[in-house]
């Protein structure tokens, strides 16, 4: 439905883009995913903020790498039959599901691909 602006009142259309019954819209709350995105905010609903953003690397610059992500690291750089593939079965197997093995790979993908390349030495 929707509202005529002339007289401020109802219309409910049986058919056509404007059909249905007549509702008015309500106002985003602050805490929506969709307010968020409306205000154009660097900082989203269930994604990371930037202080935790912040924290994290810093985190990972002294600590560095887990064992396990290492491993995968190996097997990214080793190439062979689909190393992509075989890196997911060995996050799946460390992590438990699927989607958490994928976004762990594509993270160490971004780690592998930014770290300088050794050049080859001729003799």
């Amino acid at each position: 439905g929707r509202i005529d602006s002339a007289t401020m009142s109802f219309e409910g259309i049986a058919v056509g883009a404007e059909k249905g019954y007549p509702v008015k819209k309500r106002a985003l709350y602050k805490s929506s995913k969709r307010w968020f995105e409306k205000k154009g905010a660097k900082e989203s609903k269930k994604r990371p903020g930037m202080r935790v953003k912040a924290v994290r690397s810093v985190i990972r610059e002294c600590v560095g790498f887990a064992p396990y992500e290492r491993r995968i690291m190996e097997i990214l750089k080793g190439g062979g039959g689909n190393p992509q593939k075989r890196a997911w079965r060995f996050a799946k197997n460390r992590l438990g599901t699927h989607r958490r093995a994928k976004v762990k790979v594509i993270e160490i993908e971004k780690v592998v691909s930014a770290a300088p390349k050794k050049k080859k030495v001729k003799k």
